[in-house]
């Protein structure tokens, strides 16, 4: 299952926060082995954040993965979700950070694997 928080500055509006959950969710079948039907999403907008030393719109991106995926798949992924994200929130790449992280094990299902 794959897990995406969004945290910005900025105060998005509920077209905004479901334009990124949809752009998300179709870019996330970039990532093999990885569905929307899967994909669990958090935004928080309106978040006190300082950027370059000062508060300024921005967005820092967190998706967690089970298993490892090729660099490729991940760049590929990065690239695009930055480019939605600025063309829905306006905020520009140079003003987002995303961060991919890595996991063997997971729990689901009531189990952990």
């Amino acid at each position: 299952m794959p897990f995406i928080t969004f945290t910005t500055t900025k105060t998005l509006t509920l077209n905004q926060e479901k334009a990124l959950k949809e752009s998300a969710g179709q870019l996330i079948s970039i990532l093999p082995h990885k569905k929307e039907e899967n994909l669990m999403i958090h935004i928080e907008d309106n978040q006190v954040m300082y950027f370059r030393g000062q508060e300024m719109e921005c967005m820092k991106i967190s998706c967690q993965l089970f298993h490892t995926t090729e660099y490729a798949h991940k760049k590929e992924f990065a690239e695009k979700l930055l480019k939605e994200v600025e063309r829905i929130t306006k905020i520009p790449v140079e003003q987002q950070y995303l961060s991919i992280e890595e996991f063997e094990n997971w729990g689901k299902n009531g189990e952990y694997l």
